[in-house]
């Protein structure tokens, strides 16, 4: 999982980030000491969990999470107990008081596990995306394909092309595999919407999908491609 940290000592990110080097699978890809800062890693990486304290110099925790459109799973990490309940109004996964037990630090990470241990999500069901000033209620499985960029991922509709902060790996992971393949790095198509199908010089496969979309399937995962497909 991929962790930013956000406190303004320099000693308790030190010390969390020497727990979680011994949790294996865990990343730290950021840390911050104010509010201003951690809105911007907020706002420019992709961050599975935030380890996030209370009193920062410019502000609180809950400023920070106020500021952003794209809010990851959050533990808070604080030497007060006094925020605890409001601290589960903004759906925090949990909250460790300092000093942060090592048991405590882990068992809050397993409850991260846990949320990402999801089934696929039904191409039926209805998810709503905001891009910006546009708002979108759409069915999954209308869905054309999903484009990597960044840490943003474009979702190609039949009509428009908007974009949502979450990289396209972690998109990938929840949609139906019988439905989406995972074309290439950067693509994600819907099965159903393919017209046709052309061999490709590389040894992968140029797709051609409705309303004019063409992706190429890496060469990588053209044998993956023609099992799935019989092709």
């Amino acid at each position: 999982m991929r962790i930013a940290i956000v406190d303004d000592s320099r000693l308790a990110r030190l010390e969390l980030k020497q727990q979680l080097a011994e949790q294996p699978g865990m990343e730290v890809v950021g840390e911050a000491a104010s509010v201003s800062a951690a809105v911007q890693l907020l706002t420019s990486t992709a961050i599975d969990v935030l380890l996030l304290d209370i009193d920062l110099p410019d502000g609180t925790g809950f400023d920070v999470l106020e500021q952003v459109d794209a809010v990851p799973l959050v533990i808070f990490v604080t030497a007060f107990d006094e925020y605890a309940i409001r601290s589960f109004e903004v759906n925090a996964l949990d909250y460790l008081l300092k000093p942060v037990r090592a048991d405590r630090l882990q068992k809050a990470l397993e409850k991260a596990k846990q949320h990402f241990k999801t089934e696929p999500v039904n191409p039926q069901q209805r998810i709503f995306i905001k891009d910006r000033d546009q708002c979108f209620f759409v069915q999954i499985s209308d869905i054309i394909a999903f484009e990597a960029l960044g840490n943003y991922t474009r979702v190609h509709l039949p009509h428009a092309v908007p974009a949502i902060y979450r990289p396209i790996g972690a998109i990938a992971e929840r949609l139906d595999s019988t439905v989406f393949f995972r074309a290439s790095r950067s693509w994600v198509i819907n099965t159903q919407y393919i017209e046709q199908i052309e061999p490709s010089l590389s040894g992968g496969f140029h797709v051609q999908l409705r309303h004019g979309l063409q992706v190429d399937i890496a060469k990588r995962q053209a044998a993956a491609f023609r099992n799935a497909w019989s092709l």
